[in-house]
C-alpha cells in the first residue's frame, strides 16, 4: 500500500487531491487539518484529525506527506509544516497533474505541485515545495527557487531566474532573462521588464516597485 497524507484541507487541497487522483499512484489518501473536525470529508476523502496525529499516521504506514496549504505572498506556514513533516520522517512526492506538459529534461524538486495544463519547457529547474499552478508557463532554462508560487496563468519566459519564497500573481509575465530576488511579490497581471531585488513588491505594466 502506498499511503499519502495531505496536510491542509482548504481550496488548494482540492486542486492537489484532484491531480493526485488522476495520477493513480496512491492506494490510500487521508487529510489532516486543525480547523476541520475529524470525520468530515473533502471530495470523498476523510479528514482524520489535526496535525497532532501525524506521528501516529506515520507509524500506521503513511510514509508520504504533501503540504496542501497554499501561499499568497508569505510561505512561512508552508515552510513550518515541511519542517515538521521532515522531523517525523515523511517522504515528499511530486504531484503533477497528467494534463501538464513537462519536458523530460526538466528537474522538479520534492514536494512540488504542478497544476492542470501547466507547461515546464526544456531544462527548467523547479525547486522543492513549489506551486506551479493551473496554466502557468515556465519557459526553457528558467529556474524557480524553493517554496515559490507561480500563480494561475503566470508566464516566465526563457532563462528567467526566480528566487526562493517568491509569489508571481495570476497572469503576470517575466520577460526573457529576468532575475527576481528571494521573497519578492509580483502582482497579478504585472509585466516585469527589469530585474527585481529581493523582498520587494512589483505591480503594473511595465512593473514598478511599490
Amino acid at each position: 500500500m502506498k499511503r499519502l497524507i495531505l496536510v491542509g484541507g482548504g481550496g488548494h487541497c482540492k486542486s492537489v487531491l484532484d491531480a493526485t487522483l488522476a495520477m493513480h499512484e496512491f492506494d490510500d489518501i487521508v487529510i489532516t487539518d486543525p480547523d476541520i473536525p475529524a470525520g468530515n470529508e473533502i471530495m470523498g476523502y476523510k479528514v482524520v484529525g489535526s496535525d497532532e496525529i501525524l506521528p501516529e499516521l506515520k507509524e500506521k504506514g503513511y510514509h508520504y506527506a504533501f503540504v496542501t496549504v497554499g501561499s499568497i505572498k508569505n510561505t512561512l506556514v508552508r515552510r513550518e509544516l515541511v519542517n515538521k513533516l521532515e522531523s517525523i520522517g515523511f517522504q515528499f512526492p511530486v504531484i503533477c497533474d497528467p494534463s501538464a506538459i513537462v519536458s523530460p529534461t526538466a528537474i522538479i524538486g520534492k514536494g512540488t505541485f504542478i497544476g492542470k495544463r501547466a507547461v515546464l519547457n526544456s531544462e527548467v529547474k523547479v525547486g522543492e515545495h513549489c506551486i506551479i499552478n493551473t496554466g502557468a508557463i515556465i519557459e526553457h532554462e528558467s529556474v524557480v527557487g524553493d517554496y515559490t508560487h507561480v500563480s494561475i496563468g503566470a508566464i516566465a519566459c526563457g532563462n528567467c531566474n526566480i528566487g526562493k519564497n517568491c509569489f508571481l500573481g495570476a497572469g503576470s509575465t517575466l520577460i526573457q532573462g529576468i532575475r527576481v530576488g528571494d521573497g519578492s511579490v509580483v502582482g497579478a497581471g504585472a509585466a516585469v521588464t527589469q530585474e527585481l531585488s529581493g523582498e520587494c513588491t512589483a505591480v503594473g505594466v511595465p512593473a514598478h516597485v511599490c
